[in-house]
C-alpha cells in the first residue's frame, strides 16, 4: 500500500532513479507558458511510479514558484466513496486559504448554492415528483407530493416540471457564479490541481470527475493535471457508455495535452535500460535484509537485463525483492558451497516465480521445454570449445548450462572428439570458476542426477518460494 505520508515529502533531490526531473521541468515550462495545455494527462501504466512523480512534481513547482501558484493534490480514489467529485475539488481549492480569509469565505459562499442544487434534492426530487419513481429515496416532507402523483394530479406534474426548469436555470446561473468566483480566486494566485488515482475509481465516479473538470474548472488561471493510466481510463469509459463507444475520442475531448512517462532511461553509453531493471537494483541496495556481500554481487543485476520484465510493475519488482529477502532469511549459511551461484539462483528463480508460473513448475518438475526456456532468458543454444572465452559465455549462458539437465533436448554442445571434448570441458571449468562453482563441471556436463549440490539447491529454493505463494 502506498504510504502517502512518506510520498508527499519526496523530491527529485531525495531520489530520481528514473531521471524524471527533466520531464517535470518541461511540464512546469508548459504550465508557465502561454500554451493552453490544461487539462493535461500524465500517462503511465500501473505500478510505474506515477504517484511518486506526482508528489515530486508538486514539490518542485512549490520550491521554485515565481508565479505564486497554489498547488493542490486530490486522490480521486480516496474521494470515490463520497461520490461528489465537485465537492472534493472545491474543498481542495478552499484549503489553500485560512478559514477566516475573505477569499475563502467568498469562494465557498458562491460554491454552496450550486453544490446544493446538484447534490441535494433539487433536480432529483423534481424527477421523483414528475414521474413518481424512486419514492423511497425522497425525504418525508415530499411523500405527500409523490402520493398525489400516483393519484394522477396533472397540476402537480406541471408544477414539478416547472420546478425542474427553474432548478436547471438556477443551476446554470449558480454554475456561472461559481466559475466567476473560481476565476477571481485564481487571478491573484493561479491554481494547479493534480488529480491522482482516477484509473482506480469506479467507472461512474471517474466519468463524473471528467465531466466536472470540463464544465466547472475550465477557467482562466486554473490548470488541471490528471495523473493516470490512460488505457485504463478508456476502458472505464467503455464500461460506462458501452463497448461501441469510441473511448479515445471521448477521453481526449476533455484534454488538450498528454505527457507519457518513459519506461526506460539511457545509460552512459546510450543504451536503453528499463525502469524496472533500474528499480530492482535500487530496491536491493535499499534492503535492510539483504547482506552487503549479496548486494556487491554484480552478477545478480545482470539477470533482469536479459529477462523480459515488461509485465512486471514497480510493485512487482518490490515483491520480487521480498521473495529474495525471504529466501535469505530461510538460508542455512553453514551449508553454503558457492555464495555467488546461490545468490544468482535465488534472484533468477524469484524472477521466474514472479514472471512465468508455467516455467517455474517445469523447473520444479525437472522437465523444461528448452525452446521456451531459452526464449524466456533470450538465450540460444551454446557450443563450448577450447577457444571459448568469458566474453562469449555470459551469465545467461551459465544459467542455461545449469538447467541444461532439465531440458528435453540438450542446449549445451561440446566437441565430439575425446581430446577436443576434454579441452572444451577444461575451458568450461575455467569459465565456471568465475562464479565459484567449477567443481560442479562434471555434474553439469555428464550426469543427469541429483548428486550435484546445485540441483539440490534449486529444489531447496523452489520449495521455499512455494511456501509464500500469497505474495502474488
Amino acid at each position: 500500500m502506498t504510504d502517502y505520508s512518506v510520498m508527499k515529502e519526496l523530491t527529485f533531490s531525495s531520489r530520481d532513479e528514473f531521471t524524471r526531473k527533466p520531464i517535470a521541468e518541461k511540464i512546469i515550462k508548459l504550465l508557465d507558458s502561454d500554451i493552453d495545455v490544461s487539462p493535461l494527462i500524465i500517462d503511465g501504466k500501473w505500478g510505474t511510479g506515477k504517484t511518486e512523480f506526482c508528489f515530486k512534481l508538486k514539490n518542485l513547482i512549490q520550491a521554485h514558484n515565481p508565479n505564486n501558484y497554489k498547488v493542490g493534490y486530490v486522490n480521486a480514489f480516496q474521494a470515490d466513496h463520497a461520490n461528489e467529485p465537485l465537492l472534493t475539488l472545491i474543498a481542495e481549492v478552499a484549503s489553500f486559504y485560512d478559514e477566516k480569509d475573505e477569499k475563502r469565505k467568498n469562494f465557498v459562499k458562491n460554491a454552496v448554492p450550486y453544490l446544493r442544487l446538484i447534490s441535494g434534492i433539487g433536480l432529483k426530487a423534481g424527477l421523483g415528483f414528475a414521474f413518481g419513481r424512486y419514492a423511497a429515496d425522497i425525504p418525508d416532507a415530499l411523500v405527500d407530493g409523490v402520493e398525489e402523483i400516483k393519484d394522477g394530479s396533472k397540476s402537480l406534474i406541471d408544477q414539478s416540471l416547472e420546478s425542474m426548469i427553474k432548478d436547471q436555470v438556477e443551476a446554470e446561473k449558480n454554475l456561472s457564479t461559481l466559475r466567476d468566483a473560481l476565476s477571481d480566486i485564481a487571478s491573484t494566485n493561479p491554481i494547479i490541481l493534480l488529480i491522482d488515482e482516477l484509473d482506480r475509481c469506479r467507472p461512474d465516479f471517474a466519468v463524473m470527475m471528467l465531466e466536472t473538470i470540463k464544465h466547472v474548472f475550465d477557467v482562466k488561471n486554473v490548470q488541471i493535471i490528471l495523473i493516470t493510466n490512460a488505457e485504463q481510463l478508456k476502458a472505464t469509459i467503455k464500461h460506462s457508455y458501452g463497448s461501441e463507444t469510441n473511448s479515445r475520442d471521448y477521453l481526449y475531448k476533455f484534454f488538450k495535452y498528454q505527457i507519457n512517462l518513459p519506461t526506460s532511461i539511457k545509460d552512459i553509453e546510450g543504451r536503453s535500460i528499463e525502469n524496472n531493471v533500474t528499480y530492482f537494483k535500487a530496491t536491493v541496495q535499499a534492503s535492510k535484509v539483504i547482506p552487503q556481500e549479496f548486494k556487491d554481487n554484480e552478477f545478480i543485476y545482470e539477470i533482469p537485463t536479459f529477462l523480459d520484465l515488461s509485465e512486471l510493475s514497480l510493485r512487482k519488482i518490490e515483491q520480487t525483492v521480498r521473495c529474495i529477502e525471504t529466501l535469505i532469511i530461510f538460508e542455512d549459511k553453514e551449508q553454503s558451497k558457492s555464495q555467488i551461484v546461490e545468490q544468482i539462483l535465488m534472484v533468477f528463480l524469484s524472477f521466474v516465480y514472479m514472471i512465468d508460473e508455467e516455467i517455474f513448475q517445469e523447473i520444479n518438475n525437472k522437465e523444461i521445454d528448452d525452446v521456451k526456456f531459452l526464449h524466456f532468458t533470450n538465450a540460444s543454444q551454446l557450443t563450448v570449445s577450447e577457444y571459448s572465452s568469458v566474453e562469449e559465455v555470459g551469465l545467461r549462458d551459465i544459467i542455461s548450462i545449469i538447467f541444461n539437465k532439465y531440458f528435453g533436448e540438450e542446449c549445451l554442445y561440446l566437441p565430439t572428439g575425446h581430446f577436443d571434448r576434454r579441452r572444451a570441458a577444461q575451458t568450461l571449468s575455467e569459465i565456471l570458476d568465475i562464479y565459484k562453482f567449477s567443481a560442479e563441471t562434471d555434474y553439469l556436463i555428464k550426469f543427469k542426477d541429483n548428486n550435484s549440490y546445485i540441483y539440490k539447491y534449486i529444489d531447496h529454493t523452489i520449495n521455499n518460494l512455494l511456501l509464500f505463494d500469497i505474495v502474488k
